[in-house]
């Protein structure tokens, strides 16, 4: 039932919420999407990976590319926005695949050191080839439809006389997409394969001894991973409707590892919440920095809503490293409550089964009383 009513409120949020709030739980949906996949790779499968920017700028690049026009100064296929939006989270994909094989060479920290050089490279190659990216400059994300749904402010819809933009439309896309993701996460986590990748995480040895393909799973990890963090790019890409290389960075790599240990690694509700939160506290503190005393609005010096937000989330990472390993997931499992369980059905009384008198023949010596 409280799922039920929460989902009821936010699919009716567009009628009461503001355009600001609504983008801004558009890219909270994003970094839910992009954080459940990095929970498998990590929290399930144990394989360290500070790559993951990587795959979400691959899945909104490979969006702009494979829907844009070809321009004067860029290059695109002109494709229609689904198939793009299918093509990028394939290529998404393929490259966590592609990046698989490291995980069965290096492993632990080796392999975060390896993946956060991936980053790097990653940034330096959207900024030199300017006729893919855009350059410094970036590109333009072009409208997203499928089915004759038109998810832009072209065509604009009107529901219960509200109209609907862009802003209300991805919105109520976001919200399909996160229930899908996390249901299809969900069982593949509680699935063979869920079990599976705990193995790997625990032991590969152990895993291996028990039948289970090492190197199998583990690039499944990355793959499953990567897809999830393609289509967190492409919805991130038609929400903010502009993209740049910097925005595809090691900060954003660090901001998913700081919401799936914040949200409780390994849980995938966890990550929900740690996406929600990390994403709405910078602007929640931005639009209420002119009434708290010690902070001053972004640009001016001093804390301002980024500084404090940073602050915010180290010592929350503090807290549950050392003393809440559960995070925002044992947050929330006290809010919702224990779950009441069935009583057990009362046996059923059974007749005493009667018990044959000793003989006292039978009875040893010593037993026997003397007269």
């Amino acid at each position: 039932m409280l799922v039920a009513g929460l989902l009821v409120a936010l699919v009716v949020a567009p009628y009461f919420v503001t355009e600001f709030w609504l983008q801004v739980g558009g890219l909270a949906m994003a970094a839910a999407i992009a954080a459940m996949g990095l929970t498998m790779l990590v929290g399930v499968a144990g394989q360290i990976s500070l790559a993951h920017a990587v795959f979400v700028g691959i899945g909104a690049y490979g969006y702009v590319i494979l829907a844009s026009p070809s321009g004067e100064n860029v290059w695109g296929l002109g494709l229609p926005p689904v198939v793009a939006a299918v093509g990028a989270v394939l290529a998404a994909g393929i490259g966590g695949l592609l990046l698989s094989p490291l995980s069965s060479r290096v492993t632990g920290l080796y392999l975060a050191v390896v993946t956060i050089g991936l980053v790097f490279i990653w940034v330096h190659f959207l900024n030199e080839v300017e006729q893919f990216s855009g350059g410094y400059i970036g590109r333009a994300v072009p409208e997203f439809d499928i089915l004759g749904l038109n998810f832009g402010d072209s065509e604009p819809w009107h529901i219960l006389g509200v109209p609907f933009g862009a802003v209300e439309k991805l919105w109520l896309l976001g919200i399909v997409l996160v229930v899908v993701t996390y249901i299809a996460a969900r069982r593949i986590v509680q699935a063979r394969p869920g079990l599976a990748l705990s193995m790997v995480r625990e032991s590969e040895v152990a895993a291996a001894s028990m039948g289970v393909n090492v190197g199998r799973y583990k690039a499944g990890a990355f793959f499953v991973a990567s897809v999830y963090a393609g289509i967190a790019g492409v919805f991130l890409a038609v929400t903010i409707q502009f993209i740049t290389p910097q925005a595809f960075g090691f900060t954003l790599s660090t901001d998913y590892l700081v919401i799936i240990i914040i949200g409780g690694l390994g849980s995938l509700r966890g990550a929900i919440a740690g996406a929600v939160f990390v994403t709405v506290l910078p602007r929640l503190l931005g639009q209420f920095a002119g009434n708290i005393p010690f902070l001053v609005p972004v640009g001016q010096g001093g804390i301002d809503a980024n500084v404090m937000s940073v602050f915010v989330y180290c010592g929350l990472l503090i807290l549950v490293i050392m003393f809440a390993r559960g995070g925002l997931d044992r947050v929330l499992g006290w809010m919702v409550g224990p779950q009441r369980r069935s009583r057990p059905a009362p046996e059923p009384k059974q007749d005493p089964v009667p018990q044959p008198e000793p003989d006292p023949a039978l009875e040893p010596e010593h037993e026997k009383e003397t007269v």
